[in-house]
């Protein structure tokens, strides 16, 4: 577990280890919130106490929850768009086949046609 924790810390984990943990990115997703309403009380209480420094703590704590939430809904999105990339993939895998199986049958077609036809013309 501490290997697993220090190499996710140090940035050497897969993205896609990350992604398929729901709770992680949920867990991330709720710190992100957290740090939303710290920073958007802090700066309601220093609208009371006319502090500009605790203003711009505030600000930051707040801006610090937003990318974190950002962060999370792009990798979520980068996911989903993964998924619908390799099922098109798929798909047009599938298609070249079929569309190879075809040309095959043409050809085949084709090759019978000739045969037919030279077969009329030498009786």
């Amino acid at each position: 577990m501490r290997r697993k924790l220090s190499n996710w810390i140090s940035g050497k984990s897969d993205m896609n280890t990350l992604t398929e943990k729901k709770w992680v990115l949920n867990t991330v997703m709720i710190i992100g919130g957290i740090l939303i309403g710290a920073g958007v009380a802090d700066c309601l209480m220093s609208l009371n106490q006319l502090d500009v420094d605790q203003l711009a703590r505030g600000l930051t704590i707040f801006s610090a929850g937003v990318t974190i939430c950002v962060l999370v809904d792009n990798t979520k999105a980068q996911k989903a768009a993964q998924k619908t990339h390799l099922e098109t993939q798929l798909q047009l895998k599938n298609i070249e086949k079929q569309l190879e199986a075809i040309y095959h049958a043409q050809q085949l077609t084709e090759k019978e046609v000739q045969e037919i036809r030279s077969d009329f013309q030498n009786p």
